[in-house]
């Protein structure tokens, strides 16, 4: 079960790939975007350039942290070295967390990679979903799910469409 709309974010400590360990006392006072991302997902690399322009879009007003908490015993490839390694390819503008014990992914209530759960300043939860209605092709989207949920936030006021349905891979539990 997802976590519930109005919800305060679960509380987290994780290690980054910068060699910084971030918790959510560090992303106080702004609204926080979390994506439940990995590296092998093809859902989650068609959606990389989308989240990285939002993330700067929003850098001045909107905190973004990306959490893999895939089982790195059945998909290495999602191990912190190979996180670090998509991070610097990519240019991400967020600190990437890896969840080891899958804690925050359950406390949120994750099922998909992508999987966004955008938070007001203080902490509670306002919107959650997919990106946008496109993955396969950014030019042909309808819907900015996100983008529009964030105005909303700034504003002060209720996103248009509080929930969407998340489209990606499943994530990896152990």
């Amino acid at each position: 079960m997802s976590l519930a709309f109005g919800a305060k974010c679960p509380d987290f400590r994780l290690a980054g790939v910068g060699g910084k360990e971030h918790d959510l006392r560090d992303f106080s006072g702004k609204p926080l975007v979390v994506i439940v991302s990995c590296n092998h997902c093809p859902y989650v690399v068609a959606y990389e350039e989308r989240m990285v322009a939002i993330a700067n879009a929003y850098s001045d007003s909107v905190y973004f942290v990306a959490i893999n908490a895939n089982d790195v015993s059945r998909y290495p490839e999602d191990g912190m070295e190979k996180m670090i390694e998509r991070a610097r390819q990519r240019g991400f503008p967020f600190p990437y967390l890896r969840d080891d014990s899958q804690a925050v992914a359950r406390a949120l209530g994750a099922r998909f990679t992508p999987e966004v759960f955008a938070f007001d300043a203080e902490q509670a939860l306002r919107y959650h979903g997919r990106i946008d209605d496109n993955h396969r092709d950014a030019s042909k989207v309808g819907s900015h799910d996100l983008k529009n949920a964030l105005d909303a936030i700034l504003a002060g006021k209720t996103p248009p469409v509080t929930e969407t349905t998340p489209v990606g891979c499943s994530v990896k539990w152990k």
